[in-house]
């Protein structure tokens, strides 16, 4: 039997208070699908049962946690988005900083992140940092070690491979040449203040699980943490409709720049 609306919103109340999680943020059909899965897989009949059991174990909590995140990734994933990051996107930010402050949101197994690294590295070498963050720690921690899977490297070119990565037993581990960049940490998007001053962020094929209303409110807090002419990247279901009125301009499909004067954000909103 289904939980009803009451046991939903009990169940969320709890969890939002142990770990200040708003379930509400999120799609409720994909989330309370997951959510029942979970339960049938520890055969618990009801989320009051099954919020006993979270509640009482950390270890527990944490697999909840871990099993609502949804990692899958890849380096070099829609590689025509990554030459347009290579070609366009990087030569046009570092016309105004030469060291670039990047965030990539939602960074699950930092498969972007690490993307992104190669990139700068190859073509663009600096003292640029890309802070990854998610709500997954377990994701976080395979980020931080730098290690990928076959499926994960399979758009990673052999030379690619050969220059930042070693293979031990089917995993292949990212070098100092690239974890130089990179930096990790936990970051709920919905509940936490952001960092600003961010020439890049990177925010792909996360906000599909959230609501509407919090995904607006996510592309503003987003606008706010970006420099004058930083950009924003998002995923290729990600389109935002709404830019204008949010600031935005969009140079290229996919990407979202904040504008470099106040005076030509002020002329976009008269626009739309």
């Amino acid at each position: 039997m289904q939980p009803d609306e009451t046991s939903w919103n009990r169940f969320y109340a709890s969890l939002k208070q142990k770990t200040a999680i708003d379930l509400h943020l999120y799609k409720p059909d994909q989330m309370r699908r997951r959510i029942v899965s979970m339960m049938e897989s520890k055969g618990i009949p009801t989320l009051d049962r099954f919020w006993t059991l979270l509640g009482s174990s950390e270890a527990e909590l944490r697999w909840f946690l871990d099993k609502m995140a949804i990692n899958v990734t890849e380096l070099f994933r829609n590689p025509e988005k990554w030459d347009d990051m290579r070609l366009r996107v990087l030569p046009e930010l570092l016309k105004v900083n030469r060291s670039l402050k990047i965030w990539s949101a939602g960074c699950s197994l930092g498969a972007e992140a690490h993307t992104l690294a190669i990139l700068l590295d190859q073509h663009f070498p600096g003292n640029h940092s890309i802070l990854g963050t998610d709500i997954d720690i377990s994701a976080l921690e395979q980020a931080q070690r730098g290690e990928f899977g076959a499926n994960e490297m399979r758009g990673v070119s052999a030379e690619l491979r050969a220059k930042y990565f070693r293979e031990v037993d089917g995993v292949w581990k990212a070098n100092a040449q690239l974890s130089k960049y990179l930096r990790f940490r936990r970051g709920d998007l919905l509940a936490d203040r952001f960092d600003g001053n961010f020439d890049l962020i990177m925010c792909r094929n996360v906000v599909i699980y959230f609501t509407d209303p919090a995904k607006d409110d996510l592309y503003k807090k987003f606008f706010a943490a970006l420099r004058p002419g930083g950009m924003l990247f998002v995923g290729s279901t990600e389109r935002i409709f709404d830019y204008r009125n949010m600031g935005y301009e969009q140079p290229w499909p996919f990407f979202y720049q904040k504008p470099s004067s106040g005076e030509k954000q002020q002329q976009w909103r008269n626009a739309s």
